[in-house]
């Protein structure tokens, strides 16, 4: 007799999904599967709308990460106008997009995995969770929602709206960075590093203790995908695609992003609305690869800044190939 188990709904995860588990008849796992249970029909009613609105619709994808497709879908705009934007434009819209990665990663971290392994996994469900950390944890909480509100109050500062930001137009920003705005993110910039480096060590500090299972958890064979600079660093808003295979070789370098449909295609199961992006020449479900912070890491050669790079060295040498394949290294 075949057993199905079912979780529903998945929590802490940016939306909402559903974990199927199909046991055998002797009760071992056969398969399991993630469910992404919101039709995503994005692609579909953006068809025939003018272009420069596109800032401001694709950003509602998504409530936690508006600014990354917000400044994507501005990227399109400038080449379909055929446009350089000016060097202030440039830094303007990196600095947004790292304000974006510093309070998604901040409200990752610290709201939705850290309640995990500072209580355990095994720890009473109804205190494992952001409001456990506040009310045991309280230092460490105000760490993780102060670096939160940095990121979203430069947000807040160039696109008026700490959720789905106004900023970015085809062709440049529509705002300049006053001089005041800019001087209150200097003075917090120190403090703000310095919580960055409490969280990095939080997490180290887990490794090294539990290391059996930080190697063997949700430890896959993959490909990794992600974009770096030209001299091999990692990069996040601009640069080229770089795919590495499971045992850190390089399959596809250079690759312009507005190339990706030359080596990436898309998979439709009838059990999910999620798409299944694989590597073209290895095929589905070979060629599946991973992206996002451990992506990244695993097909660059560095970090741009020093403080980062050092962590970047230490994080290299966990991989015996060149690439760190446990999940839980997302972290």
């Amino acid at each position: 007799m075949t057993k199905k188990i079912v979780i529903e709904p998945v929590t802490r995860v940016e939306g909402h999904g559903k974990v199927t588990v199909h046991l055998d008849d002797k009760g071992n796992v056969d398969k399991a599967r993630l469910h992404v249970t919101q039709v995503r029909g994005f692609e579909k009613f953006c068809e025939g709308r003018l272009f420069w609105e596109m800032p401001v619709i694709t950003p509602r994808i998504c409530g936690i990460c508006p600014v990354s497709h917000h400044l994507a879908s501005a990227k399109a705009g400038d080449v379909i106008l055929g446009v350089e934007l000016t060097p202030t434009a440039k830094m303007l819209r990196r600095l947004i997009h790292m304000a974006q990665l510093v309070q998604s990663h901040a409200l990752h971290f610290f709201y939705l995995a850290s309640p995990d392994f500072l209580f355990g996994m095994d720890a009473d469900p109804a205190k494992r969770n952001i409001m456990g950390i506040i009310a045991e944890m309280p230092e460490i909480a105000k760490k993780g929602i102060r670096i939160r509100v940095f990121g979203q109050r430069i947000i807040e500062m160039l696109g008026d709206k700490r959720i789905h930001p106004n900023a970015a137009i085809p062709g440049g920003m529509n705002k300049a960075l006053a001089p005041d705005k800019r001087d209150e993110i200097l003075s917090q910039v120190d403090d703000i590093i310095a919580d960055c480096q409490f969280a990095v060590g939080l997490i180290k500090d887990y490794y090294a203790q539990h290391s059996e299972e930080t190697n063997s958890f949700a430890n896959l064979d993959t490909g990794y995908l992600g974009l770096v600079d030209n001299n091999g660093n990692v990069e996040y808003y601009d640069g080229k695609l770089r795919l590495k295979d499971s045992s850190g070789s390089t399959l596809e370098d250079k690759v312009s992003p507005e190339n990706y449909l030359s080596i990436i295609e898309e998979k439709v199961e009838d059990w999910s609305y999620l798409k299944f992006p694989y590597y073209k020449k290895l095929g589905y479900p070979d060629g599946i690869y991973r992206v996002g912070p451990l992506g990244r890491l695993n097909v660059a050669d560095g970090c741009s800044t020093p403080l980062a790079n050092k962590e970047f060295s230490s994080f290299k040498k966990l991989g015996r190939t060149g690439v760190v394949p446990g999940s839980l290294y997302y972290h």
